[in-house]
């Protein structure tokens, strides 16, 4: 049976368009599992530059924490991706976080490394934070270059906009049946 599962996932991903990035779902479980913090937040500033190598292009944006869902961040947290501009070099890295100066986001966060975070995930632990009507939503980012699969090899649904206070609650839900202390 896992071979028939491991040659399906090959499959799919042989007949995906070259130079599209593949990604695992991960279910909301996965998520608070793999994070050291979840966060809402505001992006405060972006920065890419060339990795000391000069190999590819990376970028850091600072986040502003307005509240901790999850774990005891700092109060600006610097969170690392792939992909950016530099000096009209352009690194397009579908299905990784992107970020803007002023976007509200939610963040999974992964245990800070060196003083810089990163997103668990990939852009599956991204939302953007929207008010409508008095309400706030997590919306998830979505990227047409990246392929999101099931375990079973094939295509994933897309993530839907969920109200903040549902999500949280859900988060917090999460992290008390494995045990997590919540720590805000």
């Amino acid at each position: 049976m896992k071979r028939l599962v491991s040659l399906g996932l090959l499959m799919v991903v042989a007949a995906m368009p070259a130079g599209a990035s593949t990604f695992l779902k991960m279910t909301h479980k996965d998520l608070v599992r793999d994070s050291a913090a979840v966060v809402k937040g505001q992006v405060i500033q972006v920065n890419s530059f060339w990795t000391p190598d000069g190999s590819i292009i990376v970028t850091e944006a600072m986040v502003k924490i307005d509240e901790s869902l999850l774990g005891r961040p700092d109060s600006v947290v610097v969170v690392k991706t792939f992909g950016g501009e530099v000096n009209g070099f352009y690194v397009e890295a579908h299905g990784f976080p992107k970020f803007t100066v002023n976007e509200k986001v939610l963040l999974y966060l992964e245990a800070e490394e060196d003083g810089v975070a990163r997103v668990a995930g990939y852009q599956q632990g991204q939302f953007r934070v929207v008010e409508e009507a008095g309400i706030e939503y997590a919306v998830p980012m979505t990227d047409d270059g990246a392929n999101v699969v099931a375990r079973d090899g094939r295509p994933a649904p897309q993530q839907k906009a969920i109200r903040l206070d549902i999500l949280r609650d859900s988060i917090r839900t999460e992290a008390a049946r494995a045990g997590r202390a919540l720590e805000n």
